[in-house]
């Protein structure tokens, strides 16, 4: 592989961590597609870091499962789904005091939804 090419997929990969991270900080950013991206990257660029993603005890097990399978469990998705809903209720409540905020909040959130519900699930 080019190293040029080798280098971008590293850095690629690292931010996407980096999203990832804050995905799973943000209640309304869902992380694992971030870490399933992260995933690919460091696959064609790095075994290193590649293992050390899948080996991760949090996020490891969620892309070999959506690796394998091609899908993420139910159970993750209704979790997923659940946090992110508390999550988009607590800080419209807390930090939102607008309605447009709020208006905007509730379809990022319902886009989020649309995605992972439409994601393949793994049995």
């Amino acid at each position: 592989m080019n190293e040029i090419k080798r280098i971008l997929l590293l850095c690629t990969g690292f931010l996407f961590v980096v999203l990832g991270i804050l995905g799973a900080l943000l209640p309304v950013v869902p992380s694992l597609p971030f870490f399933i991206i992260a995933s690919v990257c460091f696959s064609k660029s790095s075994k290193k870091f590649h293992r050390l993603l899948m080996d991760n005890a949090i996020v490891g097990p969620c892309i070999k499962r959506y690796h394998e399978h091609n899908g993420i469990g139910l159970r993750i998705k209704i979790l997923l789904i659940i946090s992110q809903w508390v999550g988009i209720v607590g800080s419209s409540i807390l930090f939102v005091h607008n309605f447009p905020g709020r208006v905007l909040m509730c379809v990022i959130g319902i886009s989020v939804t649309v995605y992972l519900i439409s994601l393949k699930t793994a049995r």
